[in-house]
């Protein structure tokens, strides 16, 4: 069978533009010095036997003209349908990288992510070629938005992880944001071996040998990472210990005064690094196991204080922190000695790979755990799980959004590896339920909307129709102005939009937009007034984001209360919505509906329903 006629014709451009862009003007002639191609390859369904024309276009591959198999590939894929369809495109697009058409490749690219929502490996493939063609034309914003959705793929392979981190460290040391660099090649690092591992190893090094004294001292205080903080101590006394046998008495010194730290190897430092990890004593018998690196840090102190303010007005057990790193290994060193130590309920993991190293480890009569995240499979007896994130958000606009009778929703979503995640969540759930996806385009905030984009949002949508935005009030009015200038009529629902406690400078040209979030947001002051008080002391400088995270804390604490006087039935009215436990122990919450008219917050009593 042949594609259906729209596609034809999207083919038959593609085929157009690639001429025009020259894909034939050197096909007979082999590229000389290409970029690294795609090292994952998608294979094509064994089923399906190549075309005469997909044959040739391999042959040419392997000959290295790679113009005119980008050609045959695209050929190939208006005379197939499906999945081979889409492989045959993604060929094509990998094939124009190659051969120095990065716009061809970024178009190419392009279709295959319009044409694959739920393909994980698809879609890490096309991300990757979109990436390095934008870092070909020079475009790096959105070479960074590519790069950091690719790392939010579970299936991307580790070699290319490994290398879209080391162009994020580029990237940022470009911009002039060296400690975020310096992260990302630490994190990397566990990636790599033998050769990669030692020119990432120079890389650190040169990092580090590039800033002053001060600086490196000043991302001391400012990391939590502990591989990060011993790499800036190993920099740090290499300069004032030039003798090895002294610099291996400072670093076992350092070590000794900082515990707590995993095991990692300094190569060509002269120095081995040891684990002399040490807990101090148990402070309480609810343990807050949270990141305390990266992004994640602010928040997990939000949370912690919110935790702790409700163990002072709730006169409970007391509440102790302990600081995971983003090394899953170390964060199940934490779980056993908080065990040994006496915590009786955990509150976290947070991040997935945390998640599945203390599952791992964690046996049937050990005490129980309220993981802020949802890792798919991982079920235990005693684990729990309250998701922090506006992933939940997305799916509870899907659900009841399709309850009140949508039918089809149109996507649109800043291109970083929030709202790459939180689309992926809400459509998987819209297309459970039944739900039509009419189309899914990026957006980069701050800039024009792309021809995509608008192409989306240009048709006549049905009465059963709604834009799903992902956006956060920083760049809130932009986009809905934005989508209101395309179309002043279709409804937009944006998951816990107004995700802090402030609305932007100026709402009013989000007036009619419907949204979720918690009664904390839209009022603290009835939540829990007495709570208000203590935590604007304790976070005084709060951003918005983390006096949201202070409601997550607030409402944990009373989770890990109930856990463990083992009361898992009923309901409880906290600051984040109602909380209930359902099957298979999670904890979900019946967030509120609202809208903003003339930059004022309007609750509603449920979705507003198709037409109205």
């Amino acid at each position: 069978m042949m594609p259906p006629p729209a596609l034809k014709t999207s083919l038959r451009l593609l085929m157009t533009l690639a001429l025009a862009t020259g894909l034939s003007a050197c096909a007979s002639m082999p590229q000389k010095t290409p970029p690294p191609s795609n090292p994952t390859p998608v294979e094509t369904p064994a089923s399906t036997p190549e075309t005469l024309t997909a044959q040739r276009a391999g042959q040419l591959t392997a000959t290295g003209h790679d113009l005119a198999a980008a050609k045959d590939y695209i050929r190939a894929a208006a005379e197939a349908r499906g999945q081979t369809q889409v492989h045959y495109l993604m060929e094509a697009a990998q094939a124009s990288l190659k051969g120095r058409k990065p716009r061809v490749a970024i178009l190419l690219a392009n279709e295959v992510l319009r044409l694959q929502h739920d393909n994980a490996e698809l879609r890490s493939a096309a991300l990757w070629v979109r990436a390095q063609g934008f870092m070909d034309q020079g475009q790096t914003p959105s070479a960074k938005g590519n790069l950091e959705e690719l790392l939010t793929i579970t299936s991307t392979p580790q070699e290319v992880r490994a290398q879209a981190m080391g162009t994020l460290a580029t990237l940022y040391t470009q911009e002039g944001h060296e400690l975020t660099a310096l992260n990302f090649l630490i994190e990397g690092d566990s990636l790599l071996s033998g050769n990669d591992a030692a020119e990432n190893h120079r890389r650190i090094r040169a990092l580090l040998d590039s800033q002053s004294t001060a600086k490196l001292q000043n991302w001391q205080g400012r990391s939590g990472n502990p591989l990060v903080q011993e790499w800036l101590a190993v920099a740090l006394i290499t300069r004032q210990n030039p003798d090895p046998q002294q610099r291996q008495a400072a670093i076992s010194a350092w070590l000794t005064a900082h515990p707590g730290h995993p095991l990692i190897n300094f190569s060509d430092h002269n120095a081995t690094i040891t684990d002399t990890s040490r807990l101090n004593p148990a402070l309480g018998s609810i343990c807050a196991l949270l990141p305390s690196s990266g992004p994640y840090a602010p928040l997990s102190q939000a949370i912690t204080a919110g935790m702790k303010t409700a163990a002072q007005l709730q006169s409970g057990p007391a509440v102790r922190a302990l600081r995971t790193t983003g090394n899953p290994s170390y964060t199940a060193v934490l779980f056993e000695r908080g065990i040994k130590e006496g915590c009786k309920v955990f509150v976290g993991p947070w991040l997935p790979q945390d998640i599945n190293a203390v599952a791992a480890v964690r046996k049937p009569s050990d005490p129980p755990i309220i993981t802020l995240g949802v890792v798919p499979g991982v079920q235990q007896s005693g684990l729990y799980t309250l998701s922090l994130s506006r992933n939940v958000a997305a799916q509870q606009i899907a659900v009841q959004s399709y309850g009140a009778g949508y039918r089809r929703a149109y996507v649109l979503y800043p291109q970083d590896s929030s709202g790459a995640a939180i689309q992926a969540d809400f459509i998987a759930t819209w297309k459970k339920l039944g739900g039509e996806v009419g189309g899914v385009a990026t957006y980069l905030p701050g800039h024009t909307f792309t021809n995509e984009a608008q192409r989306l949002l240009s048709g006549s949508p049905g009465q059963d129709s709604f834009v799903f935005l992902v956006t956060n009030a920083k760049n809130a009015n932009a986009a809905v102005s934005s989508i209101r200038l395309i179309n002043n009529s279709v409804p937009i629902f944006s998951p816990a939009l107004l995700h802090g406690a402030a609305l932007p400078n100026d709402a009013r040209g989000l007036s009619g937009i419907a949204s979720v979030d918690m009664p904390w947001i839209i009022n603290s002051g009835q939540s829990w007034p007495q709570a208000v008080l203590l935590l604007r002391s304790t976070l005084p400088n709060a951003s918005d984001a983390q006096w949201r995270m202070a409601a997550f804390g607030l409402d944990a604490y009373r989770i890990a209360e109930r856990v463990m006087d083992k009361d898992t039935t009923g309901s409880l009215a906290g600051a984040t919505g109602t909380l209930h436990f359902v099957t298979r122990n999670q904890v979900i919450r019946d967030m509120e509906w609202m809208e903003v008219e003339n930059g004022q917050i309007v609750p509603l009593s449920g979705v507003p329903k198709p037409g109205t």
